[in-house]
């Protein structure tokens, strides 16, 4: 045997070894994903985590026969694993790809897709605030994938604590295990992640150049454009700047808003995001729907427009908090909502050219809610047109229902009150009376003597209550007040009389 044939024989066993080592290091220490972030017409990102740092690659191709071998990127570490990606470029659009970790036999092939820039047919599902329970969420994943949206867009709060790197697996990536391979996941900043640890660990792992606290973004998806704001700033100027530069750019014949915190919202936390800035702003640039989370249920507001003007853009404002955390109870108001429910579920949106059709799903997979907006050379369908109340209507009640569902910082006694401060505000021009008194059953366990005033002209009022309590009262670490304190308003508005049940009024300490 010659010199030749044994360097041949030791080179040939040195190349065997080292795929072995490389595919046991493959099979071994995948610790999340693959999954998709970032989807283009001509773009994607797949990321994988893995346990230990190696020279690891992708196979990408048109079909598994033809593929290219890529280089996988090393974005970072955290608690000792390691976050690499193929930032992939030059994509063709509207064309199926198959991708794979390279050096594994038998490994199984992932698809996906991108889109056509002018793709008038297209599908997405919204939903938020999943955590907490990872086996709804679970369902809600199942129940979505089967719709077979293109792409998912999260309310945020996939976590419980977005600090804690343990559960990124155990509430989210273990969950979301045979979806996000193949339907790329495009998530805002919930506050739970950017309570955590101010969103550092939901930047690492679901977004890409945002700066830690400046969590705002957009693209675009065929006829789509897609806005997503950081809940964290509602009056700051640096984010409320680039809205506006964004959205201008934008010729996309459909635009949307997502957010964390909602601007409109009468059940679960009530919330008032950026009231008196960002609603104008959604008008102005024609933003078609604004979907938001925070509060656990589901709300569907009426389109709105300012009563005084007929050509202004009508705004569709939904609450999407059902995806797997606790349950919160639902305010209902057939003038405003056109559905409501205290519900886990998903939305799926379907879009084909002029025509967006909405549809809520349970986790049990049954229709909740469902909707179209059509738009025709002329504004909106018939149909759609009808539907829109005064924007005025939908202010006056939020403002109300906001102002007597806050929280108290002491405990009512039998003999000291609680001084509850209840700042109201009117939106019109208009003389509008209002009382305020006990709720219910409150009445049995609390005595407060109603209020009675009006609002004028815009003008900002100052409530005063004394609130007494009739019995020994008990509160959870979360603040729940036992038994329940619940305010009522009555207001009159436009010739009509409106009642107004708060919520739960909760005690927490400044």
């Amino acid at each position: 045997m010659n010199l030749k044939t044994v360097f041949k024989g030791l080179l040939i066993a040195f190349v065997l070894q080292m795929g072995f080592f490389y595919n046991a290091a493959i099979s071994q220490n995948v610790s999340k994903g693959p999954y998709l972030i970032e989807p283009g017409a001509t773009t994607m990102v797949i990321r994988w985590e893995f346990d230990t740092k190696f020279n690891y690659k992708v196979e990408l191709g048109l079909n598994t026969l033809n593929t290219n071998l890529l280089k996988l990127n090393y974005r970072g570490s955290k608690h000792g694993a390691y976050l690499y990606e193929a930032e992939l470029t030059q994509l063709q659009p509207n064309t199926t790809y198959s991708y794979r970790l390279a050096g594994l036999d038998g490994q199984v092939w992932y698809n996906f897709k991108t889109f056509d820039k002018n793709q008038e047919q297209f599908s997405f599902v919204a939903m938020g605030d999943s955590r907490s329970n990872p086996e709804i969420f679970a369902k809600i994943m199942q129940q979505s994938s089967s719709v077979n949206p293109d792409f998912i867009i999260s309310m945020g709060d996939v976590v419980e604590n977005g600090g804690d790197y343990e559960q990124w697996e155990n509430y989210f990536f273990s969950i979301t295990e045979g979806v996000f391979e193949s339907t790329p996941i495009i998530s805002t900043l919930g506050d739970h992640e950017g309570d955590g640890d101010d969103g550092e660990l939901f930047r690492y792992f679901l977004r890409k150049k945002e700066k830690v606290d400046k969590q705002w973004f957009s693209f675009d998806y065929g006829s789509a454009h897609f806005i997503s704001l950081d809940y964290r700033h509602p009056e700051n100027q640096e984010m409320i700047d680039w809205f506006i530069q964004d959205i201008t750019r934008s010729n996309k014949k459909w635009n949307f808003v997502y957010m964390h915190r909602p601007s409109y919202n009468i059940g679960g936390h009530r919330s008032t995001w950026g009231k008196g800035i960002w609603p104008d702003l959604f008008r102005e640039y024609n933003i078609d729907i604004v979907f938001a989370g925070h509060s656990h249920l589901y709300e569907r507001f009426y389109p709105v427009r300012p009563k005084n003007q007929a050509d202004a853009f009508p705004v569709t404002y939904i609450t999407t908090g059902g995806a797997g955390a606790e349950l919160y109870e639902v305010s209902t108001n057939e003038r405003i909502l056109a559905k409501a429910e205290s519900v886990n579920h998903f939305i799926d949106v379907n879009i084909t050219g002029d025509t967006l059709s909405l549809q809520t799903i349970r986790m049990n997979g049954s229709l909740l809610d469902e909707f179209q907006i059509v738009k025709t050379e002329f504004g909106y369908s018939s149909d759609f047109e009808e539907m829109i109340i005064p924007q005025e209507e939908l202010d006056m009640f939020t403002m109300f229902s906001s102002s007597i569902s806050q929280s108290i910082s002491s405990i009512p006694l039998y003999s000291i009150p609680v001084i509850l401060k209840v700042d109201l505000q009117s939106v019109a021009d208009e003389v509008i009376p209002f009382s305020v008194q006990l709720e219910g059953e409150s009445v049995n366990n609390f005595f407060m003597e109603a209020v009675s005033d009006t609002l004028r002209d815009n003008q900002v009022k100052e409530v005063i209550l004394s609130i007494y309590s009739r019995c020994d009262m008990k509160f959870s670490q979360w603040g729940e007040l036992s038994p329940k304190l619940r305010l009522k308003l009555t207001y009159e508005y436009d010739s009509e009389v409106y009642t107004i049940v708060g919520g739960a009024i909760n005690y927490w300490p400044k």
